[in-house]
C-alpha cells in the first residue's frame, strides 16, 4: 500500500505545479507519524522524468531503492539482499491527481483522489512538500530540501540493477 502511494506522490512531483515539470531531483526527509505519535524519519534522494520514472534512494535509517518505471515497481533492499517486483494497478491514473490539484494560495496546493487528500507546497515555483494521511491514518510528510526542476536526468539512472546472489520476490 505504501508503495500505491509512493506512486502517487510521484505523480504529484511530476505534474502539479505552477509551471509544467517534466524531471526533478531532490534530497528528501519523510516523516511518518502514526495515531499514537510515534515518528519514524526516513532521508533520501528522489529522481524522477516524465512519463512515469522515479527512483527513491532511501539512505537512513536503512538503504533501500525503489525504481518506479510505468507499470512496474522494482525494490531492491540490500540488508536482507532481496528484490520485490511488483505490476501497479492499471486503474491507477497519475493524471487525475493534477487535473483536481488546485491552488489554495500563492504557495499550497490541494489534490483528492479516490479519497486520499494531498497538500502540496511549492516555494518559489519549486516544489518543496507533500504531505497527506495514509490508508493507516499515519501523517505523512515529505520534505524536498534540494529540489532541482527540469534538468535532464540521464534514462539509465532509471534502470535497476539486480545483483544475482538476491532472492527475487514477484508480488503479483
Amino acid at each position: 500500500m505504501r508503495f500505491l502511494h509512493l506512486i502517487f506522490l510521484l505523480s504529484l512531483s511530476l505534474y502539479a505545479s505552477p509551471k509544467e515539470i517534466t524531471s526533478f531531483n531532490s534530497k528528501f526527509t519523510q516523516t511518518i507519524i502514526d495515531d499514537n505519535g510515534k515518528k519514524i524519519v526516513y532521508n533520501g534522494e528522489l529522481w524522477a522524468a516524465k512519463p512515469q520514472n522515479a527512483l527513491w534512494l532511501y539512505q537512513k535509517p536503512i538503504q533501500k531503492s525503489v525504481y518506479i518505471n510505468a507499470q512496474k515497481v522494482t525494490v531492491i533492499e540490500p540488508a536482507i539482499e532481496q528484490v520485490t517486483l511488483r505490476n501497479l494497478d492499471s486503474e491507477i491514473d497519475f493524471l487525475q491527481i493534477v487535473q483536481k490539484a488546485k491552488r489554495l494560495d500563492n504557495e499550497r496546493y490541494s489534490a483528492s483522489v479516490k479519497g486520499q487528500d494531498y497538500t502540496i507546497i511549492f516555494k518559489n515555483e519549486l516544489l518543496t512538500s507533500i504531505s497527506y494521511a495514509d490508508g493507516f491514518d499515519n501523517k505523512v510528510t515529505i520534505l524536498f530540501t534540494t529540489p532541482l526542476q527540469n534538468k535532464p536526468i540521464e534514462p539509465s539512472r532509471f534502470k535497476p540493477v539486480i545483483p544475482n546472489d538476491f532472492d527475487v520476490i514477484k508480488d503479483r
